[in-house]
């Protein structure tokens, strides 16, 4: 019974209307002991001005709700502060008329509730008037507060997911198959053409220090991408020969644009191990531009019957996209398979 009664108190919507009770009445109370109170005069209005004190407690919350959905502080925060102060004194204002009026008609010795009617006017707005702005500019001050540890927490899961993305991406360029594939085609180079071998591994090493030097930056240049693409090239015309064929035609403006790291690399790779390569069977990538887009398309040749995908390569990059643009990429699948990307200024 005791777990269950602390389990309600501390639900959020039941621990709301805890709070708005009690300071209603506080100040309901104190507000009557500053403006009329008088020894031996109706100790019942007491509960009136409690319970007048939760009423306009509870309007002033919702008409908060309503100022906030009508004037937002992030982009009318001073129009929005002046119409906090000014909607809930008048509401609160009006609601102490009418509680002062009703209590008259009730009671039997028709007494107002604040030792005369006199008494209601300029001390109780003036007071009204300093809650309201005290209570608004406390509001506007913890509202702030929490949208600026929101947006702090919402960029720290950005970054992280924006991490966990690019960390995808590396391991994916480390995976043992294409080491394995990288190592056989050292050793055959190594009893044919020593000199072929060498370049080879300098640019398998180039590689891979592009990826470890670069996996953690959210952009890189279209410059410095494509460095890693054409030493990337190379490691697959060495193994596939004429069966692979890359041609690269940028601007130069696109060329100083930004963009993901491994992104070109990884729709080069993406094309290369969905389509089968021969003499007959000849694969072409094109990486050029359009419509503030750049543009991966390759053709299409027979489909590997077995392919090793980690499932990341296309979702990694639409959603590093997506995190650091707020733009999609768009897949042509028809006669090519077309990638296009947004270009980053």
């Amino acid at each position: 019974m005791k777990s269950f009664f602390l389990d309600f108190l501390y639900r959020p919507t039941v621990r709301k209307h805890i709070l708005l009770v009690l300071i209603g009445c506080v100040l309901g109370i104190l507000s009557y002991l500053f403006v009329g109170y008088a020894a031996g005069h109706g100790q019942d209005k007491f509960l009136w001005v409690g319970l007048l004190g939760i009423c306009i407690a509870y309007v002033t919350y919702g008409v908060t709700r309503l100022l906030n959905a009508w004037l937002p502080w992030k982009s009318q925060s001073g129009g929005r502060l002046l119409a906090g102060i000014i909607a809930n004194a008048m509401l609160a204002y009006v609601m102490v008329w009418v509680a002062e009026r009703l209590y008259f008609l009730l009671s039997k010795n028709e007494i107002y509730l604040f030792q005369g009617e006199s008494q209601l006017g300029l001390k109780i707005l003036i007071l009204i008037f300093f809650i309201s702005l005290i209570y608004n500019v406390v509001y506007f001050a913890l509202h702030s507060y929490y949208e600026y540890a929101k947006g702090q927490l919402i960029t720290l899961q950005l970054e992280r997911q924006q991490t966990e993305l690019q960390l995808a991406a590396l391991k994916s360029q480390l995976r043992p198959h294409f080491l394995f594939n990288s190592m056989n085609t050292i050793s055959a180079l190594l009893t044919k053409d020593t000199d072929l071998a060498e370049r080879y591994i300098r640019q398998l090493a180039s590689s891979y220090q592009y990826m470890l030097n670069n996996y953690k930056r959210k952009l890189v240049s279209v410059k410095e991408e494509l460095q890693f693409v054409e030493a990337y090239s190379f490691l697959l015309k060495t193994r596939f020969e004429d069966s692979v064929q890359i041609d690269i035609d940028l601007h130069d403006l696109v060329l100083d644009s930004k963009i993901p790291p491994l992104t070109l690399q990884m729709l080069v790779e993406n094309a290369v191990k969905h389509n089968q390569m021969s003499a007959d069977q000849k694969l072409y990538v094109k990486i050029g531009h359009g419509e503030k887009k750049i543009h991966v398309s390759n053709n299409k040749t027979s489909r590997p019957k077995k392919v090793d995908s980690l499932h990341i390569g296309l979702d990694n990059i639409a959603g590093r996209y997506e995190l650091l643009t707020h733009k999609e990429i768009e897949i042509v699948d028809d006669e090519d398979f077309t990638i296009k990307l947004p270009i980053i200024s």
